[in-house]
């Protein structure tokens, strides 16, 4: 597994232009792991909810006492909701993953030639949020 993605600063110089691309690429990426992670869980929940039916089979055609095949049905039936969960998971990621593409793709829209513009100006700039209003 991947390391986890780190903190970034939530106000003042680090709301710039640049960080602000930086927040939202570092927010698909951590969407983009959580994806990967969700889809990990959801085939190793499957493929226990798969081995679990079979030991079940397994015991009933052995006649193990019926409550020992109901557990183990039981736990397979609790892996199975656990695959229901990941799948969500995975659906909310993917949506989240989106967004913030959306969101760097029209913040540079609007902000990157005012950027480009500040940057190659000689004239020393305010710093972010220096002209928003009260």
């Amino acid at each position: 597994m991947g390391e986890i993605a780190p903190a970034v600063g939530a106000d003042g110089a680090n709301n710039g232009y640049t960080a602000l691309v930086t927040k939202f690429t570092a927010l698909q990426n951590a969407a983009a792991q959580l994806l990967e992670r969700a889809e990990h869980l959801a085939q190793r929940m499957r493929a226990n909810a798969d081995a679990a039916v079979t030991v079940a089979d397994l015991c009933a055609a052995a006649e193990v006492d019926s409550r020992h095949v109901a557990a183990i049905a039981d736990v397979s039936e609790g892996f199975g909701r656990v695959v229901g969960g990941s799948k969500r998971l995975m659906g909310v990621a993917d949506a989240m993953y989106t967004a913030a593409d959306d969101l760097k793709t029209e913040h540079q829209a609007e902000y990157g030639g005012v950027h480009a513009a500040a940057t190659a100006s000689k004239a020393r700039q305010a710093r972010p949020g220096f002209y928003r209003q009260p």
